[in-house]
């Protein structure tokens, strides 16, 4: 399955031709952790949807302080939450 975006108003998809420099990751939404799971969706203004486990947020929606950074790959911060939309 295609990795894409779902907030509102993104059209990034895995696979699409990227500036030089300017990553792009997807990240899962923590269904695992119900309070964290609302911040994202009011971060997004979707209180009233439920997202599945194939739904995805790209990393342009998060501040780079939401990174870490291990053996030169990025990861998404426990904590994180998107806040640009």
């Amino acid at each position: 399955m295609p990795k894409y975006c779902r907030a509102p108003h993104c059209s990034n998809a895995a696979g699409q031709a990227r500036p030089p420099g300017r990553r792009l990751s997807f990240y899962k939404f923590p269904l695992h952790d119900a309070a964290r799971l609302r911040q994202w969706l009011a971060q997004m203004r979707q209180e009233n949807w439920v997202p599945t486990r194939h739904q995805h947020l790209c990393s342009d929606h998060f501040e780079p302080s939401c990174f870490q950074y291990r053996w030169g790959v990025r990861y998404l911060r426990p904590d994180a939450v998107p806040t640009i939309f």
